[in-house]
């Protein structure tokens, strides 16, 4: 399957402090122009987050107290998988998982699902909130990714990004 999981890739790759090249397209004026998808949402740089490049992930931002938030979107080699087997896919590294909340809602007029989940990767626990969406043939992944102990404060920045998301075709 080509959607890709890089969560356990970011938390591993924050707590190293390696950062490769930026991804695969450029953000310029809130839209992300990538090879596969556009799409448009608030940056996340005038709240204080710093934005990072990692291998293979469209977009991605560190907080100041180890918070990681990304997104991409895969439209090709995904087949037709449901919102929770792609979900599931993300959480693939990740050991001790417990789903605390699952909810289908709307985003960029889609169903969405959106899964919050603890667990620890190489015995570090985490708490995440992962956002997963199809539209007009690719899937879109949005993660959030926090130390238990600033999970909640930054929340709501992760969902007032997920809240400015809009998808605008295929990418260039």
């Amino acid at each position: 399957m080509a959607l890709r999981s890089l969560i356990p890739i970011l938390v591993a790759a924050a707590g190293l402090g390696l950062f490769a090249c930026a991804g695969s397209g450029y953000f310029k004026h809130g839209v992300f122009y990538g090879k596969e998808a556009a799409y448009k949402l608030t940056p996340l740089d005038e709240r204080g987050w710093q934005r990072i490049g990692i291998s293979d992930n469209d977009l991605a931002w560190e907080g100041k107290g180890g918070e990681l938030i990304a997104v991409n979107a895969t439209c090709s080699g995904h087949g037709d998988p449901s919102l929770q087997v792609l979900t599931n896919h993300l959480l693939i590294g990740f050991e001790d998982r417990v789903v605390r909340q699952r909810e289908t809602l709307e985003i960029a007029g889609r169903a969405a699902l959106r899964t919050q989940v603890e667990a620890s990767i190489d015995g570090v626990g985490r708490e995440l909130e992962l956002l997963v969406l199809k539209r007009d043939g690719c899937v879109y992944d949005m993660s959030y990714v926090a130390p238990p102990s600033s999970f909640q404060a930054s929340l709501p920045v992760f969902r007032s990004l997920v809240e400015s998301f809009e998808a605008m075709g295929r990418g260039r």
